[in-house]
């Protein structure tokens, strides 16, 4: 057993299947990050009255995003899903995501027991819109942050940014920043 969340191991199927920890169940207008350090969720900030997290969403461990933060996923599932569960994801796609500190992609899966969730095709259209839409107002009213959302990316991006956000033995990874990921879909304008 490991006291730092973030080391867990990685899947033995990454990048197919992921191990997720989630910080924050679906529902939630708080948002909530793991803290190694203290090895304690902490509140981070509330969002705008009126947003809700539409997916539980969390970080998999392991990895090391450009943001400097370990790569966050969107667990799409009916129910919310307790904080600090780790939850074996099936990788059906990516958002491809900016902010104020840089990429921050949002890879999405579903847990490995809806086994009918294998691409983004697999989710309804709505739902999709509804996500893409969240993370386009999330950061409104805080003037030093900003979000833009470039669409979604099919599930071999995802593989791609998984692979290349994976910590070796060193603790380092192989990620290198994209120019810009293909195959992008916007469900709100197309």
């Amino acid at each position: 057993m490991t006291d730092n969340l973030e080391a867990i191991s990685l899947h033995k199927k990454t990048p197919k299947i992921v191990n997720a920890i989630v910080e924050i169940p679906k529902g939630t207008s708080a948002k909530y990050e793991y803290d190694s350090e203290l090895n304690i969720f902490k509140l981070k900030r509330c969002l705008t009255p009126g947003l809700k997290y539409p997916c539980s969403y969390g970080f998999i461990p392991n990895t090391l995003a450009g943001d400097g933060d370990c790569l966050d996923i969107l667990i799409y599932n009916d129910v919310p899903i307790e904080r600090g569960t780790l939850v074996e994801c099936t990788v059906i796609g990516v958002l491809d995501v900016e902010d104020q500190n840089g990429e921050d992609y949002k890879i999405i899966g579903a847990p490995t027991s809806l086994a009918e969730y294998s691409s983004l095709d697999d989710i309804d259209t709505l739902c999709l819109k509804t996500i893409q839409s969240f993370f386009e107002h999330y950061k409104d009213g805080d003037d030093n942050r900003w979000c833009r959302v470039n669409g979604w990316a099919p599930v071999e991006a995802a593989y791609d940014i998984i692979k290349n956000s994976q910590l070796d033995s060193d603790g380092k990874t192989t990620y290198t920043k994209n120019s810009g990921t293909t195959n992008i879909v916007d469900f709100n304008n197309g």
